[in-house]
């Protein structure tokens, strides 16, 4: 007995036509996956979508609307499912590129998310219209009961020359009372003459927020006692420094750009911040008055940015004061020598460092750098041997210096083991002059490419980004 049609569905009329249509018809229909409960369909299609990324970086998140929606046009069993399942409707990132009016199909979108926690995105460019920007943000401030992470970027197409066309965002929800019970982490930078009324109230009704980044000038409208993660996209008063220690005594990862004017912490003698793990800290003329005053016990990431003149001392002897063992260090655009630099790597605190970063420093005497790096063989006991990953950045050395330095770090007769360093895994590097970077450096390059051909070493090469066509 055949089985009927379904409406509007072809069905051929010769004889062997169709017996291959019925047969088809029937493998369908006992295909395994039809065994499978519902439950566990969800749970595959869940685990078929991109990973959408992470709101502590500078780039638009991963939806994966395409795989959702191609889920969907799979069959109609399919998409019943896929229309059950809130988890593939519950991030949506909007790149509102000269956006004129919102897309409808976004409050469609979230409605599916139902209740299930959802991630919200929304960047903007210059050309974008404040209407366009406002109705987005009406339609995300609906889902915020459930919402669990929310960026809303304002500036992250910035061009300079066109800072002042960025439209600002003024939506605003007043007398409303906003509940905001799985809001945990919040990344917002806006415009200037932008609205935060309602960011703030967002915030203020989180009971979970631990995760935020700003760049509003001023934190006194921001809770801060539950943070564990703060990234202040401003140049931060000390004043206001010494209040965010004050206030999140949970912190763990703090990144701040310090300024004046210089004023004493309100304890009576050196802040200590037990809870510090990571640091990211950048002063053009005030990091040695804020290194004075703190000591971070705990500390095992440090990066030190935008310094005009490095304070070698006052560096060394908070290093000493804090007694932290550091696993990562970073310097980018600094103003420091590589005698400075190895000075650093040769305190305590770096004994056990698995990370180092040198990025557009522009050191002019890499040369010791590199060779201070080099392992020189068991006689010597090797510096920073447990040194795992590398970035030089931006860096001028004589040919072959770095390949050498690579090649001693992550030989096969290497054992990983005292008084040897640790196998090296990871080196990114470029050379300053990017247009003759190649061709200046054919030893290194020659040489990097034979190690990296060497599957055995494992090692990751981030090779830089080379110009043909100049």
């Amino acid at each position: 007995m055949s089985l009927p049609p379904k409406a509007g569905e072809f069905k051929p009329t010769d004889s062997l036509s169709l017996d291959l249509f019925e047969e088809n018809r029937v493998q369908a229909l006992i295909s395994p996956w039809r065994q499978l409960p519902v439950e566990i369909i969800s749970k595959i299609f869940i685990f078929t979508l991109a990973c959408r990324g992470n709101i502590h970086q500078d780039d638009p998140w991963d939806d994966d609307r395409a795989g959702t929606l191609l889920l969907c046009k799979i069959c109609s069993e399919w998409r019943a499912i896929a229309l059950r399942t809130p988890a593939l409707w519950n991030t949506l990132s909007i790149s509102a590129l000269g956006l004129a009016r919102p897309p409808e199909w976004i409050s469609t979108w979230l409605a599916r998310s139902r209740s299930s926690p959802v991630f919200l995105q929304l960047l903007w460019d210059s050309e974008t219209l404040r209407d366009a920007i406002n109705s987005v943000m009406s339609i995300f401030a609906s889902h915020l009961h459930h919402t669990a992470e929310l960026e809303i970027n304002g500036i992250y197409f910035l061009d300079e020359r066109l800072m002042e066309n960025h439209a600002e965002l003024t939506f605003n929800l007043s007398g409303e009372s906003l509940n905001a019970p799985l809001l945990s982490s919040v990344y917002v930078c806006l415009p200037e003459g932008s609205v935060w009324d309602w960011i703030h109230a967002a915030c203020r009704a989180s009971p979970c927020l631990t995760h935020l980044t700003t760049s509003h000038p001023s934190l006194d409208l921001f809770p801060l006692a539950n943070l564990t993660e703060f990234t202040w996209i401003h140049e931060a008063p000390m004043s206001q420094v010494f209040k965010i220690f004050e206030s999140a005594p949970n912190l763990r990862y703090l990144d701040i750009n310090v300024a004046g004017p210089v004023v004493p912490s309100s304890a009576r003698s050196r802040l200590t911040m037990q809870s510090i793990t990571k640091l990211e800290i950048a002063s053009y003329e005030h990091l040695g008055e804020f290194l004075e005053q703190t000591e971070f016990p705990s500390l095992v990431n440090l990066g030190i940015c935008f310094v005009n003149t490095w304070l070698g001392p006052p560096f060394l002897s908070f290093l000493s004061r804090s007694s932290c063992a550091l696993t990562a260090l970073a310097f980018h655009e600094c103003v420091i020598s590589s005698a400075e630099v190895i000075s650093c790597l040769q305190h305590s605190a770096c004994k056990m460092l698995e990370s180092f970063s040198l990025d557009e420093c522009s050191p002019e005497d890499v040369d010791i750098l590199l060779q201070y790096l080099t392992y020189q063989g068991p006689e010597h006991f090797p510096s920073c041997s447990n040194l795992r990953t590398i970035y030089l950045y931006g860096i001028s050395s004589t040919d072959g210096l770095l390949s050498t330095m690579v090649s001693s770090r992550c030989s096969s007769t290497l054992s990983s083991g005292p008084p040897e360093p640790a196998r090296l895994t990871e080196i990114w590097f470029s050379f300053a002059d990017v247009l003759t970077q190649k061709t200046d450096h054919p030893d290194d390059w020659k040489r990097l490419q034979e190690i990296e051909m060497m599957k055995k070493l494992k090692l990751k090469i981030g090779w830089p980004v080379i110009d043909d066509t100049a």
